[in-house]
């Protein structure tokens, strides 16, 4: 088969504009002076830099904070990062099974204290960055 040589040609300039991604806008080429996307590249390399920095401190300062639980006459320390800091009991007189159920009801408690701890400073984190 044979195609007529004005019609191949502008098939063909017509596919490869179309492969590479069309007619370039000549103001965002390097040649004209700007960066095209290589701009806003860095810009949200830079937010993400500046999201890993806060991120950071928010966790050195969430390891510094101690919240407590408590159930009965037990106390349970965890800080921000909800590991546990300190265990403190009280009545002495309980028995296993009492102390082991106030145990784990201060440890819940301290837990969800430092859940929510945590995310509030996540959420003022986020909202500062926009």
């Amino acid at each position: 088969f044979f195609l007529p040589s004005s019609s191949s040609s502008s098939t063909s300039t017509s596919t490869s504009l179309n492969l590479f991604g069309g007619k370039k806008d000549p103001s965002s080429s390097p040649a004209a002076g700007g960066m095209g996307g290589m701009g806003n590249m860095m810009e949200q390399f830079k937010k993400a830099q500046e999201i890993a920095k806060k991120t950071q401190e928010l966790q050195s300062d969430l390891s510094k904070e101690m919240i407590t639980g408590t159930s009965g006459t037990v106390t349970v320390t965890v800080n921000g990062q909800q590991k546990p800091e300190k265990v403190e009991l009280g009545d002495m007189t309980l028995s296993a099974e009492e102390l082991s159920e106030d145990v784990k009801k201060a440890i819940d408690d301290a837990h969800a204290k430092s859940m929510k701890v945590m995310g509030e400073k996540m959420q003022t984190l986020y909202e500062g960055l926009g």
